[in-house]
């Protein structure tokens, strides 16, 4: 559906979107790991725990802030020392560091390092692939508030709207009323014409939908 509603608004999308905006869509289309762990010879046959830990984390963040984690590969890497690791935030160095190879340590050290990974990174995690996949879920419920809201915003607004949410302690996990927040402050305060002559800003979006959250 939400690709049927781009066709219809192909035209005016081409002249909403921002440069920013068309780089965002292109580095999705890359098919880039979003989220990368390397792991030294040490650490590797510890790879259920670590599978283990990334889903308890997985299900605390949704818990928290309504954002859900994308896949996260795994993977060896005989170049590093035997305990390091690496985490990669859609191929840009994000992490290094070593763990005792054992369950303890590994879990007490890596659940707090992951999790400041999400939360320090959410800008470059909360792709927009991820943010489809909200409009998704709202359009199946509300078709007719994502026809509006996405006539004016494009995803790469979308999306920076819902992580600025997030990065001010506030929660998204009631999807449905975040964007009916979203639709009130485009719809309800006569702010068309801002949108069509670009003088609109996300961020500033963000900031009332904050205050009613």
């Amino acid at each position: 559906m939400l690709k049927r509603i781009k066709n219809l608004f192909n035209r005016k999308k081409e002249n909403i979107l921002s440069i920013n905006d068309k780089i965002e869509l292109l580095y999705d289309e890359l098919g880039s790991d979003t989220i990368l762990v390397h792991l030294g010879d040490d650490l590797t046959e510890y790879g259920e725990m670590f599978c283990n830990i990334i889903q308890e984390l997985r299900e605390e963040v949704k818990n928290e802030c309504g954002f859900i984690m994308p896949n996260v590969h795994i993977q060896d890497n005989t170049v590093l020392q035997e305990n390091e690791f690496v985490i990669y935030i859609r191929g840009n160095f994000a992490e290094r560091g070593f763990l005792i190879p054992n369950e303890d340590g590994i879990r007490d050290e890596f659940y707090d390092i992951f999790k400041t990974i999400i939360y320090g990174k959410m800008k470059a995690i909360f792709t927009n692939e991820v943010t489809e996949r909200y409009i998704d879920t709202v359009q199946k419920k509300n078709g007719w508030l994502i026809w509006n809201i996405t006539s004016i915003l494009s995803v790469p607004d979308i999306k920076t709207i819902l992580s600025d949410i997030i990065d001010n302690g506030k929660s998204i996990k009631d999807i449905g009323y975040v964007f009916e927040k979203i639709g009130e402050e485009i719809l309800l305060n006569d702010r068309y014409k801002e949108f069509y002559t670009k003088k609109y800003n996300p961020h500033n979006i963000a900031k009332e939908v904050i205050k009613q959250l």
